[in-house]
């Protein structure tokens, strides 16, 4: 096929790279964070002569889709991430981070030493599906089938509002904004324990290294000019 040898939607001007498209799976929601994603990782691939395209997808559609080649990459996985596949490579800088955490609706559940309050717990407890490095989190700390994958957070908050499950997890950057919709106000779920905050990184496609370089280069620079802490107030603002 025409197309076969072509990752989705890319152009070449002279030998380099004219247009990235990425999965980002916090464009799912319009959080803060989500806006401030968009425009640090905007304002890098122009600085670097790139037009960026961003696709939402869920996480797990999200890794598909960029193991396949259909898209160029991801803009925010875990450091483990790129220990789970092949494919992809990290960019190494890391502009922003996030924090995993546990929700419950049991206002007496709470979980004040991360990943270990749930050792040895009988808690039902539920994770969003494509999220690798909380399924292995969770494999180090409960019995097989002592947890369970949802396939978006709006139907994880759902379980837990009902009393179907104990513990949700998911990154805060999805969930807080998801609390304050007209759905889950009342719901009375709440932020039962931080499991970790550690940086996410981009991973692009193992063909764009010299592009993954630059682009960390370019990345290091705004932040260390304050240029990432200035969009970080615009997307607040916005």
């Amino acid at each position: 096929m025409l197309l076969a040898g072509l990752a989705a939607g890319q152009a070449e001007a002279g030998g380099e790279t004219a247009r990235i498209v990425m999965a980002s799976i916090l464009e799912q929601n319009n959080s803060y964070a989500a806006r401030w994603l968009r425009l640090i990782y905007t304002e890098a691939f122009q600085q670097l002569g790139v037009e960026l395209e961003i696709r939402s997808f869920p996480a797990a559609r999200a890794s598909v889709e960029a193991i396949a080649g259909n898209i160029d990459g991801e803009l925010t996985r875990a450091y483990e991430y790129g220990d789970l596949q092949s494919v992809l490579m990290r960019v190494p800088e890391a502009p922003l981070s996030s924090t995993t955490a546990a929700y419950a609706r049991t206002p007496t559940l709470h979980l004040d030493n991360g990943w270990e309050s749930l050792r040895g717990s009988s808690y039902r407890v539920e994770y969003r599906f494509g999220y690798l490095v909380v399924q292995q989190r969770l494999a180090e700390v409960l019995p097989q089938g002592g947890y369970t994958a949802v396939h978006s957070s709006e139907m994880g908050l759902r379980k837990l509002s009902i009393g179907r499950t104990d513990v949700y997890i998911d990154n805060v950057e999805v969930v807080d904004s998801l609390l304050e919709s007209a759905e889950f106000r009342h719901s009375g779920i709440h932020q039962a324990g931080t499991l970790e905050r550690k940086p996410v990184y981009a991973y692009l496609n193992k063909k764009h290294e010299k592009l993954a370089l630059r682009l960390s280069a370019v990345l290091k620079k705004m932040r260390d000019s304050g240029e990432v802490e200035r969009l970080r107030l615009q997307a607040l603002k916005e």
